[in-house]
């Protein structure tokens, strides 16, 4: 399983599809769509602070040797999608990060009370465009110092505005065979948080105001 799997699930061309279907029918038309994609890649202040690859990548190192400092209280939050690096290589991933920055892709943490280690926390993936909108729930945890955020979706909505239109049991995989995010490292003042997915590839968030 791939980074923008793991980050939005394996519906992501389908609602591509569906999206780009709706549009062109309803004639919002190709400027609209234009104009959106080219506004999600102009840079920004953003753009300008995050780290490069080469960063994360020496954080990386580190994490794995002492631990990355993550906690977590560092994680919960609302995590607005910004970059994806693919597995073993120093371009981004330019279309893919693009794209779920179009879509306003998503990352909630939260705590919840459990009776035991795991799962500790809910954890959220979405995306939106306009009034359409999907999400994958589920639940998660952290292990290890570096640390490690094993997690599992419950189901997948689908909605229009208020309605929803689509809503899914997911099969729940065991432990062993989980995704998850390989923390690399936060901004000191916590604007910022990357990790590496369990299929190689590196996202980085910023925190989102709530």
């Amino acid at each position: 399983m791939n980074l923008t799997k793991i980050l939005i699930g394996d519906g992501l061309l389908i609602i591509l599809a569906f999206i780009l279907f709706t549009l062109f029918r309803e004639k919002i038309g190709k400027q609209f769509f234009l104009g959106k994609f080219n506004s999600f890649n102009s840079k920004d202040e953003r753009f300008e602070k995050s780290p490069d690859l080469e960063e994360l990548l020496l954080l990386e190192t580190l994490a794995k040797k002492s631990g990355s400092g993550i906690e977590l209280d560092s994680i919960i939050g609302l995590w607005k999608f910004l970059s994806v690096w693919k597995k073993e290589t120093d371009q981004e991933d330019s279309l893919s990060s693009s794209l779920l920055r179009l879509f306003s892709a998503r990352l909630e943490v939260r705590k919840i009370e459990s009776s035991g280690s795991f799962p500790s926390l809910s954890i959220e993936n979405s995306i939106e465009f306009g009034s359409l909108s999907i999400r994958f729930v589920g639940f998660g945890g952290l292990r290890g110092d570096q640390p490690l955020l094993p997690f599992f979706f419950e189901f997948i909505e689908l909605k229009l505005g208020s309605v929803v239109l689509l809503k899914r049991a997911l099969v729940v995989p065991e432990q062993k065979d989980m995704p998850f995010f390989a923390f690399i490292g936060k901004a000191e003042n916590g604007e910022w948080l990357s990790a590496r997915g369990r299929g190689g590839g590196i996202a980085l968030w910023f925190k989102e105001e709530e």
